[in-house]
């Protein structure tokens, strides 16, 4: 991650703070430096000149409602992103929020562009995500390395 490499000792406090407060870590981010990884990864992704989609995506993931083009794949990756946090694989601790498919934004975005998602059994999802966490985690430790599930 951009801000815990470029800033590493007021990462580990937005770190400790987030974890403390049980709050998602761009929050903490927000409140301890001033900035999130969403907006130091999107100058970073933009010096690369990365494709737009990719800048919207790094920049957004967290709001995907707040992008004006890409929301589809934004959402999918927002998604993803809280369901892994949500699991122990983000930030070394479990966030302890309840995720509400239904009221998430990124679910409405996906919404608009698939209607048949409403075919789907949320909750047999859920379910079946939970059982495929631990692919998902060696999958992770494979590509970025052995890292503790907090």
């Amino acid at each position: 991650m951009v801000n815990g490499v470029a800033f590493p000792k007021e990462f580990a406090a937005a770190a400790a703070y987030a974890s403390q407060e049980q709050i998602p870590f761009h929050e903490a981010e927000r409140t301890i430096m001033g900035f999130t990884h969403c907006e130091s990864g999107r100058a970073l992704a933009e010096q690369w000149n990365l494709a737009d989609d990719m800048v919207r995506v790094i920049a957004h993931h967290h709001a995907p409602e707040q992008s004006d083009a890409a929301q589809p794949l934004i959402a999918l990756v927002h998604l993803s992103d809280l369901l892994c946090r949500m699991r122990g694989m983000g930030y070394g601790y479990y966030e302890r929020n309840k995720l509400d498919w239904v009221a998430d934004p990124a679910w409405s975005v996906l919404l608009k562009e698939h209607c048949n998602l409403t075919e789907i059994d949320l909750a047999l999802f859920s379910f079946e995500l939970d059982e495929a966490v631990g692919e998902v985690f060696e999958l992770v430790s494979t590509i970025f390395g052995e890292k503790s599930r907090g």
